[in-house]
């Protein structure tokens, strides 16, 4: 039998000049949101200038998320994931999907936080998870102020509640948000959320919220606010980057995880509590107990479990 030959192909070559240009030129691209994974993301880059000091450090992602970047010490400039031109650099990682591969088939014991996926994906083991987050002296007087207004001179500990994520199976039932009502107004704390849009729980509830802010005032809110009780979305990702007293409230995917280098109390049915032996499994979509939305990893956290997780934050950190 004759073997077809193969044809050898030139490898594009670079000229001097352009190496010499380009060869200290990082590119990191993040093709979408949410917002949860571009602060994440925030945690790999002072490695990137300690390993390559010279290097400049570019993060290309939506310019809807650029102001939650841009004060970011370590990286060089911010750039427009869908403008920018690859040509003007020798070396790029995308890390969109890589996550989602790496937790599916690792799933359910996927045990590298997000940072670590992308940095190793990049070829950097990470020693540092800071994200590096800076506020001018004007955001944290907004966020202050602002909250100083809704409170009206209630004197309690302000506790910002967030039971909204981008996806509705990870979105506190409204039992469960009634239960941690009620416990946060018998410690008297002053209650109040923060979403981009009107949150019908809170309405009925008669609480107040915080909408429609940028993503800088967003933060300067949440830095203010004394305490954080969270579900698995981009507040606690914040609060966490920042050391908020922070709870997290999470279901399939795993909090010890997502949560690795924030210091916060986590509320989860987990397989480490021998109560839960399928979860968290990263994959709602094919969950053996049900076909039905909300998973049992939601609906099987109970209002004792809630406020235990809650009793835990307060006597961490009291006020």
């Amino acid at each position: 039998m004759q073997l077809k030959q193969r044809r050898l192909v030139e490898p594009k070559s670079v000229s001097i000049r352009d190496f010499y240009n380009k060869r200290n030129k990082i590119l990191v691209i993040r093709e979408t949101g949410g917002l949860g994974d571009i602060l994440m993301h925030r945690m790999i880059f002072e490695d990137f200038k300690q390993k390559m000091p010279d290097a400049h450090v570019v993060f290309a992602c939506p310019k809807q998320y650029h102001d939650a970047v841009s004060d970011h010490p370590f990286i060089d400039e911010v750039v427009d994931n869908r403008t920018v031109d690859l040509n003007d650099y020798i070396i790029s990682y995308n890390t969109t999907s890589i996550c989602g591969r790496y937790e599916l088939a690792k799933a359910p014991l996927s045990g590298l936080n997000r940072s670590d996926i992308w940095a190793n994906y990049c070829g950097v083991e990470l020693n540092n998870h800071k994200m590096h987050i800076k506020l001018t002296p004007e955001e944290d007087q907004y966020g202050i102020d602002l909250i100083s207004k809704i409170k009206k001179g209630h004197t309690g500990p302000s506790v910002l509640i967030a039971p909204i994520s981008a996806m509705v199976v990870k979105n506190l039932l409204p039992w469960q948000l009634k239960v941690i009502v009620e416990y946060l107004n018998k410690r008297n704390c002053f209650i109040f959320g923060l979403h981009s849009e009107t949150i019908m729980d809170f309405t009925v509830m008669d609480i107040n919220l915080i909408c429609k802010q940028s993503i800088r005032q967003w933060m300067s809110v949440i830095k203010a606010a004394d305490y954080v009780v969270s579900v698995d979305t981009s507040t606690f990702h914040f609060a966490g980057g920042i050391g908020k007293p922070l709870t997290g409230i999470f279901t399939f995917a795993d909090g010890k995880v997502y949560g690795k280098y924030y210091n916060f109390e986590l509320v989860q049915k987990h397989r480490d509590d021998k109560n839960w032996a399928c979860g968290p499994c990263y994959n709602w979509g094919l969950c053996p107990l049900t076909t039905a939305v909300p998973k049992p990893c939601l609906t099987q956290i109970t209002g004792e479990m809630l406020t235990d997780g809650l009793d835990r934050m307060f006597k961490k950190w009291p006020i």
